[in-house]
């Protein structure tokens, strides 16, 4: 009697384990999941550039692996015409003051939604991106990009991410906390971009957020919050367009003359549908403005382009902002 209620007893003890292993593991999870979303707002995330790290500067080609993150930028860093550069998804790349990347030849950023790449100034800021006469088509994919002040071309134009004569795709990106007050945040000029489910948040600048001069964009499914033009101008301009598409997008607390402005009056050359802009009494309702996540009674809810090319992963109708349509599900 004494060795079954020995057994009974053990059997009770061991449930009560695989339980509470049970228990561990699903607030694991969760807990795992709410800190990928949260990091992203949380101040820096990675470790301090005092501990051990990778020092790059000159000409750079091939791949930047995750083993060898931290990555010091001392000084510019350059990918050539012919040259390809490839950075692991988990990577942070850290920039001195004033150094910049400058891209000639392809850039492939590609991190996942789990292991983001990291764009970030070693001290107060980093100059930026530079595109130049790039037409391979660079990706830019789960970055962070934060703290950019500004690069110059050789035509003394000033933007924190400078687009030449090249073409590039940002999808999925955060871009935050950027100060440039001598000129735009994007500036493309004889080029052709594509943005889509990116998040600009808390960024200033001295002219316009993005400003396309005789280009192609696609600028689709992106969230524009709180972003300042420090001479009231606008978000997005477009000048000489040769097609630019934007839609689905939503437009919340930013300081401008205006969210979109096009110079351009022949309207076969731009396509502006679909976009939310908020205001004072027009709030697309997030669920917090950390995530940009919408809230299930938003007006941006379904109110995308009703195409089917633009639906969202689960088929329906696309949801506005950066979480809507086939690339939102990040």
């Amino acid at each position: 009697m004494e060795k079954v209620k020995r057994l009974s007893a053990f059997r009770k003890k061991n449930k009560s384990l695989i339980s509470l292993k049970l228990l561990l593991l699903i607030i694991s999870i969760l807990a795992f999941n709410s800190c990928t979303e949260r990091e992203l707002f949380e101040g820096s995330v990675f470790p301090s550039i005092s501990g051990l790290y990778t020092e790059i500067f000159g000409e750079i080609s091939g791949k930047l692996t995750l083993n060898k993150s931290p990555y010091f930028i001392s000084r510019d860093i350059t990918v050539r015409r012919t040259d390809t550069l490839i950075i692991e998804p988990g990577v942070v790349l850290f920039f001195n003051e004033k150094s910049k990347l400058i891209v000639k030849g392809f850039l492939n950023a590609t991190g996942n939604r789990y292991r983001r790449i990291y764009f970030n100034a070693y001290k107060s800021e980093w100059s930026g991106i530079f595109f130049e006469n790039s037409m391979k088509n660079s990706i830019i994919k789960f970055c962070v990009l934060e703290r950019m002040s500004s690069v110059q071309t050789v035509e003394n134009i000033n933007a924190s991410i400078n687009i030449i004569n090249s073409s590039a795709t940002f999808q999925n990106n955060y871009f935050r906390n950027s100060n440039n007050s001598d000129g735009d945040f994007i500036f493309l000029q004889n080029s052709e971009i594509t943005l889509t489910n990116n998040i600009f948040t808390s960024n200033k600048f001295g002219s316009n957020l993005i400003h396309s001069n005789n280009s192609n964009s696609k600028i689709f499914n992106n969230v524009f919050y709180n972003n300042k033009s420090l001479s009231n101008e606008d978000n997005i301009i477009i000048r000489n367009s040769v097609f630019n598409n934007i839609q689905n997008n939503i437009f919340y607390k930013n300081v401008s003359s205006n969210e979109i402005t096009s110079v351009d009056n022949d309207t076969s050359r731009f396509k502006i549908a679909f976009n939310f802009f908020g205001g004072d009494n027009n709030d697309p309702m997030f669920w917090n403005t950390e995530t940009f996540r919408l809230y299930y009674l938003s007006p941006c809810k379904d109110a995308g382009n009703p195409s089917p090319e633009f639906n969202d992963v689960d088929g329906s109708r696309n949801d506005q902002g950066a979480y809507g349509g086939p690339f939102g599900n990040w």
